[in-house]
């Protein structure tokens, strides 16, 4: 192998090998120095074949001298968690397209960090409104006399379960190696189920009834700028701007405290847009080394004014961090920690009331910490080419909401990637 080396390195010409005379004759010194150490020979005739190389640890050269996986997975989002969006990039001229659908379903009501029964909301939560109350009762001298009372009415339709699920599309694409542009749409599809109580007092249950809604929720345009990045190490920054595309004026019909069905704007939670214009600025950082991988991402979202029914979502703030271990190659076991604040409602939408406490726009937000285990599945090592499936599934280990307010019980995150 070297003679062969140091013949082709004498006899190349000039002009074809692009190397000056004193480049060839230090390229044969080099190889001269080979021979006198056979341990080096051997090291770079295993380079060569790729023996001493990892398949997992192998670079996969990008334009522009990136790379679309750090640290050696070739692919953007190969060890990412299903649950997670937006901590990746892909190289110039490149794109990719992801398909997320998460299904959540949540249940028992929690005022702060307790969960209180459906009997003790409708007996001690106040709903915000008052009854009359007019008696007449038999007077001095026979003159009948008229008493007039207010008394405060307690929440009366409770909610005992809700399900939701979110088919969100998410592409990417390369205006350079550090710059990204992204665009994103979803689906939603909700359901919630309430207990209602008869009349305005006691703890007779009356029925249960349920409403559903679902349309195409808001969309969202933004940039991923690349910060750093290493062989081990990616950081990056992005800012994206929601718009308004899914409904606030949604209808259900629910079961009142008077026995009959009526039809009513749905509460906050189950409309499927917010109407307002939002501010989502992301920070995420990946790290990978051999079969380990992990990472952290931040995710803000804040709405910029008030929709034109009268209220905004409050500030959300979410911080996430995992770790991943490739027991074979393509194959990836993760574990993630997400832990989420999130302000109430501020303002209120005059046609959202009764008394159901998602009618209430200060029985929104809190704090939640969430655990959840997922595998990723690379394509590659199974000739599927440049694709990724993943799955998550996990549920919270606290929770503490401005309730009462229904907590949340588990979800499941599907994730299918492709590049092109």
């Amino acid at each position: 192998m070297i003679v062969r080396a140091l013949n082709f390195v004498l006899r190349q010409p000039a002009g074809n090998f692009r190397l000056r005379a004193a480049d060839r004759s230090r390229a044969a010194a080099l190889t001269l120095a080979l021979l006198a150490f056979p341990g080096a020979a051997r090291a770079m005739d295993q380079i060569g074949s790729g023996a001493a190389m990892d398949h997992s640890d192998a670079m996969s050269p990008m334009p522009g001298g990136a790379t679309a996986g750090h640290g050696g997975s070739g692919m953007a989002g190969e060890r990412i968690p299903a649950g997670v969006t937006g901590a990746y990039m892909v190289p110039a001229g490149e794109g990719m397209f992801n398909y997320t659908p998460t299904f959540m379903h949540m249940s028992g009501n929690y005022v702060g960090s307790e969960q209180v029964s459906p009997q003790t909301i409708a007996s001690t939560i106040f709903s915000g409104q008052f009854m009359t109350m007019t008696m007449k009762m038999g007077g001095m001298g026979g003159m009948p006399m008229t008493k007039t009372m207010i008394m405060p009415v307690m929440l009366r339709i409770v909610p005992s379960s809700m399900d939701s699920q979110m088919h969100m599309f998410n592409g990417m694409y390369g205006l350079t190696d550090s710059i990204n542009l992204m665009v994103m749409g979803s689906y939603a599809q909700k359901s919630m189920t309430m207990t209602t109580f008869a009349g305005m007092s006691g703890l007779a249950v009356l029925g249960q009834s349920s409403g559903s809604t679902e349309g195409f929720n808001d969309a969202m345009v933004g940039l991923n700028l690349r910060l750093y990045q290493d062989d081990v190490n990616h950081l990056q920054a992005g800012l994206a701007l929601a718009l308004p595309v899914g409904a606030q004026t949604s209808t259900i019909q629910m079961l009142s405290a008077m026995g009959g069905y009526m039809t009513m704007r749905a509460p906050y939670a189950m409309q499927i847009g917010t109407g307002t214009v939002d501010l989502v600025p992301t920070l995420a950082y990946t790290g990978k080394m051999g079969p380990w991988s992990w990472g952290a991402m931040f995710r803000g979202r804040y709405a910029l004014d008030k929709n034109s029914e009268g209220y905004q979502f409050g500030a959300s703030n979410e911080l996430t961090g995992w770790g991943g271990y490739s027991f074979i190659p393509g194959v990836t076991a993760t574990f993630r920690v997400a832990g989420s604040t999130q302000d109430h409602i501020h303002g209120q939408d005059p046609l959202i009331n009764g008394l159901s406490s998602p009618a209430n726009p200060l029985y929104y937000g809190g704090k939640r910490i969430d655990l959840l285990g997922g595998l990723a599945v690379s394509g590659r090592p199974f000739g599927l080419g440049m694709t990724i499936l993943a799955v998550e599934a996990g549920g919270p280990v606290f929770q503490e909401l401005n309730g009462p307010q229904l907590g949340k019980a588990w979800q499941i995150s599907v994730a299918g990637r492709v590049m092109f």
